[in-house]
């Protein structure tokens, strides 16, 4: 290649270079703590902060994840002072305010939890009835999608406000059952009753809900984002977090 060429040849990438640098952009995601979903202590925040990170480089470009309580985080999206948040359930009265994309970011895997000298023999996936006709005690976060079938088949559910009060609650027999997310649910039981957290189990699922991200329908980015994400989730080649787990 004569010098001419070289330099041309250079002049030419260059030019690919700045323009694929102009296209290149951050786009920033409203979060919560939900080990280990999303964490601002866990390795690229947790699995599905992970997931979202690698899709949107596989689309060029950046992400920036801001850290609030879960339902700012929700209004501030539902607001479009904020693009996008995850992971959320579909409610079918969110599509009012916010996008959901064809991919869901992962699947929850709901289980009973219970101590394993509860149910030495283990624990099949009773229904809400059979729960009701043992006579068995729930305690659970009030508003979650199991409290109104549970009061609905007339089982005892006992609300608290916070998870760590859920799992004192089973660990310590005032309670028969807690319902959660298998990988939540072992992350949060070891955080909150360390050593005491060997004597509890779980059992198969019981429910399982795809998970999402919901982008607003009141910011300028929320529709284009989801595209984004549509397109490269897939493409990028990267499996749902829990995807072999069952």
């Amino acid at each position: 290649m004569t010098p001419v060429g070289v330099r041309a040849f250079a002049v030419f990438f260059a030019l690919v270079l700045q323009s694929t640098a102009a296209k290149s952009e951050t786009f920033t995601f409203a979060i919560g703590d939900w080990p280990p979903f999303t964490s601002r202590d866990a390795p690229g925040y947790g699995l599905h902060a992970r997931k979202v990170t690698e899709t949107f480089r596989a689309a060029g470009h950046d992400v920036h994840y801001e850290f609030f309580p879960w339902l700012r985080s929700l209004e501030m999206t539902r607001h479009g002072s904020m693009p996008a948040t995850f992971s959320w359930i579909y409610k079918k009265e969110r599509t009012e305010d916010f996008i959901y994309p064809e991919t869901p970011i992962d699947l929850a895997r709901y289980v009973y939890f219970y101590r394993e000298d509860r149910f030495p023999d283990g624990l099949e996936n009773l229904t809400f009835e059979e729960i009701k006709s043992r006579g068995l005690t729930v305690v659970g976060i009030p508003g979650y999608w199991y409290q109104a079938p549970l009061e609905k088949a007339g089982v005892l559910f006992q609300s608290v406000p916070q998870e760590k009060q859920a799992w004192n609650m089973l660990a310590h027999g005032r309670a028969d059952l807690y319902i959660e997310i298998d990988r939540v649910g072992l992350a949060h039981s070891r955080a909150v009753l360390t050593d005491e957290s060997e004597s509890i189990a779980m059992s198969e699922p019981i429910r399982i809900f795809p998970l999402y991200i919901l982008f607003s329908k009141a910011h300028p980015e929320g529709a284009r984002m989801k595209d984004i994400w549509d397109t490269y989730a897939a493409q990028a080649g990267i499996s749902p977090p829990g995807s072999a787990i069952r």
